[in-house]
């Protein structure tokens, strides 16, 4: 008799193995923890999923991490302004609104691919992430401040920033679980990266960094 494989079940597992994922990583997940979260017996779960890096590319697929990357380009581009980065744009609107809810909805998702990439596909994605962001930030300075000389201090602050820009990320997603709290706490995040970063620009174009 063939076995019929219900949506539920599978989806129950994916979401058990997001959780486990999310809080211990990927190397140190097990099949037993995640069928334990999900209610099922462990050869359930490679009914369902033949192994755990077939779970875990079920869960991060590409589509989703090249929408991630997608939306902070995006995002980065939009703070764009004649005399810096803008801080007072509100968070909810355009790219920044739309990158926002993104890090809602995959909130598990992206603190997987962000911090626990050890032994996985995506094991050097977080530095790539950050190089991306520094290139386009770079790029955007540049264009924005051509008089701007870029010294190796420059590129260091800028690069630093952008690190803890993405251990935030992480933080703020471990720490709420619930839109209006990961809203405000992006709010205030994102105007201290934006005022760090274009303090930075002033204290450059003044000779003075």
């Amino acid at each position: 008799m063939v076995q019929v494989l219900k949506d539920s079940i599978r989806n129950r597992i994916a979401d058990a193995a997001k959780a486990q994922f999310a809080k211990v990583g990927f190397k140190n997940a097990t099949i037993g923890a995640i069928a334990q979260d999900a209610g099922v017996a462990t050869g359930t779960v490679y009914k369902y999923y033949p192994s755990k890096t077939a779970l875990y590319q079920a869960i991060l697929t590409e589509d989703f991490v090249q929408e991630f990357s997608r939306l902070t380009q995006k995002r980065i581009a939009s703070f764009a302004n004649p005399d810096g980065l803008d801080v007072d744009q509100n968070i909810m609107e355009g790219y920044s609104g739309e990158l926002l809810r993104f890090y809602t909805r995959n909130r598990r998702k992206i603190i997987i691919l962000l911090a626990w990439g050890e032994d996985t596909l995506y094991g050097n994605f977080a530095q790539k992430y950050i190089d991306e962001m520094k290139l386009q930030t770079m790029q955007q300075v540049q264009k924005q401040f051509p008089q701007l000389i870029i010294t190796e201090t420059f590129l260091f602050m800028v690069d630093k920033i952008l690190n803890e820009s993405v251990r935030g990320i992480v933080s703020i997603l471990n720490a709420f679980d619930n839109e209006l709290s990961i809203q405000k706490a992006f709010t205030v995040a994102t105007k201290c990266q934006l005022a760090t970063i274009n303090t930075l620009i002033q204290f450059a174009l003044q000779g003075e960094e």
